[in-house]
């Protein structure tokens, strides 16, 4: 058995209740195109509703088209609690793509995450659910892939049975679901008629992984629209021009030997947990040789479900577990905790990866599939040699994705070209991201005039979700806030020397 869990590029979080607010008063859109809703009705608390204009915005579902069909992106601003609040928003983005955006930020980071609400205290927030995800409408997911995974974890079908992919797509058409109109270009274009809904002259973009792709398309159309792009901070950055599913097998390698490089470097890591590299790869030949078996439980019914975990599903399980910067002090631990065979830490992110109906599968697999007249770039020719046992990773989730391109045959964005490359940028990297590596962010950063560019050791995917009160989480909110006051202006880093890997022991 392997596959059966579900990856994803999407920022996840974990709750630590930190903040209060004093409520701004809103004042909801008059813009046509808006549509309010109870705030209540995207999980807001009554706090963030009483300071949050809630809704959807009608926007084309091509936008070249614009007397054309329609369709609704769900969005949510809530007001700075400044009294004197910067005029250009902080329109914030999360990845997958399919991951929800209010969700992730607007329900979840901003009432526990010091950093929102210190952007907050400059400038409003807008939390936008690109078009197909979380409240937008349509909502193109693939709750098929539920059954299919169940069905893997019990080795009843193999991984690479497309029937779900088939039923997806069936459906998706029979509900009038046009998968031409889910790409990047449609959802930057989006963001801009967010902004102009909302009476914006000037926005900021941010963006977390995905989140960072379309940042850079954003920045393409920043002459296309009346809303004008103030600057751009990417997080976690994907390039244009590289098949980041292919690329796992090389970007999961190069965190792994910063986490081995950060222990050993470490006396008390390295004594407590000596010669990981070893130990990590010994465990996954144990893995390929004897699978483990697990009772994991089906999430909503919380049904047992036995099954074995392989080398492969234990590495597609661990590189999201491992972007998690919540969980990079406890990675030795865990990877020795797994060698003496205890996988007790896994089972809940296990149990929780069967889902196939939270992310929007359908708008993950249009979006990959309209890009790949830009994907021209061999990860093997711009990365160091992989660790062996992991290359399998790679080629399957590539190749899962190929197969689902093939069902759904969607129209080709044209090849992705940079512009507006003066508008200011700055990109940030995590020291432990398995997913888009320090490398991504350093290459994209290249095209750009205005571009700084920092690294978060010991981080994982998204360095402004580092842990709450860690001297990472303080240095990059310090270094965000100072970049939005002036992006012409280097941003204040000195802060990075305080930033080094942590570790936790029994």
């Amino acid at each position: 058995m392997t596959h059966f869990f579900t990856r994803s590029l999407g920022l996840t979080t974990l709750g630590v209740t930190i903040i209060t607010a004093t409520p701004a008063i809103a004042t909801p859109p008059t813009n046509p195109a808006w549509e309010s809703t109870d705030c209540s009705t995207f999980g807001l608390n009554a706090l963030q509703s009483a300071m949050s204009d809630c809704g959807y915005v009608t926007v084309p579902e091509r936008h070249s088209q614009p007397d054309g069909p329609t369709i609704q992106v769900a969005v949510v601003r809530t007001r700075s609690i400044s009294n004197n609040p910067a005029p250009a928003p902080l329109f914030m983005e999360n990845g997958g793509p399919g991951s929800p955006t209010i969700k992730t930020f607007a329900v979840d980071v901003l009432p526990n995450w010091p950093v929102l609400p210190a952007l907050l205290q400059e400038r409003d927030l807008v939390f936008v659910d690109q078009r197909g995800t979380g409240h937008s409408r349509p909502f193109f997911n693939c709750p098929e892939r539920t059954e299919h995974n169940i069905a893997v974890a019990r080795d009843e079908i193999p991984p690479t049975d497309t029937q779900w992919m088939v039923a997806c797509r069936d459906r998706s058409l029979a509900d009038g679901i046009n998968p031409d109109a889910f790409n990047t270009i449609e959802n930057a274009a989006d963001i801009y008629a967010v902004a102009e809904a909302l009476g914006y002259d000037q926005f900021n973009y941010y963006g977390v992984s995905y989140g960072t792709l379309l940042g850079q398309y954003v920045l393409e159309q920043a002459e296309e629209h009346t809303a004008q792009l103030r600057s751009a901070i990417i997080d976690g950055v994907v390039t244009t021009n590289i098949d980041f599913n292919l690329a796992a097998t090389y970007t999961l390698s190069g965190a792994l030997r910063n986490l081995f490089a950060a222990c050993a470097a470490d006396a008390q890591c390295n004594q407590t947990y000596p010669n990981l590299e070893t130990v990590f790869l010994d465990l996954l030949d144990r893995l390929e040789q004897t699978p483990v078996p697990l009772t994991l439980h089906i999430p909503g019914t919380e049904e047992p479900l036995e099954t074995t975990l392989d080398r492969d599903e234990f590495l597609l399980f661990f590189e999201p577990y491992m972007a998690g910067s919540m969980n990079a002090s406890a990675l030795p631990q865990n990877i020795y905790q797994a060698a003496e065979g205890d996988f007790s830490w896994a089972v809940s992110a296990l149990s929780e990866g069967i889902r196939g109906d939270v992310e929007a599968t359908g708008m993950y697999h249009a979006v990959l599939c309209s890009r790949v007249d830009s994907v021209v770039v061999e990860p093997s020719t711009v990365f160091p040699a992989p660790y062996e046992p992991l290359i399998a990773i790679g080629e399957s989730e590539s190749a899962s994705t190929e197969s689902f391109c093939e069902l759904l045959q969607v129209e080709r964005e044209p090849v992705y070209v940079y512009d507006n490359t003066e508008i200011p940028v700055l990109v940030l990297n995590g020291g432990y991201d398995p997913v888009t590596p320090q490398l991504y962010g350093e290459t994209v950063a290249r095209n750009f005039q205005n571009a700084y560019v920092y690294t978060f050791p010991g981080v994982g995917h998204g360095s402004m979700f580092a842990p709450p009160g860690t001297p990472a989480a303080t240095c990059v909110e310090a270094i965000a806030l100072d970049f939005l006051a002036d992006p012409a202006q280097i941003p204040e880093s000195s802060c990075l020397t305080e930033v080094t890997p942590r570790f936790e022991y029994e």
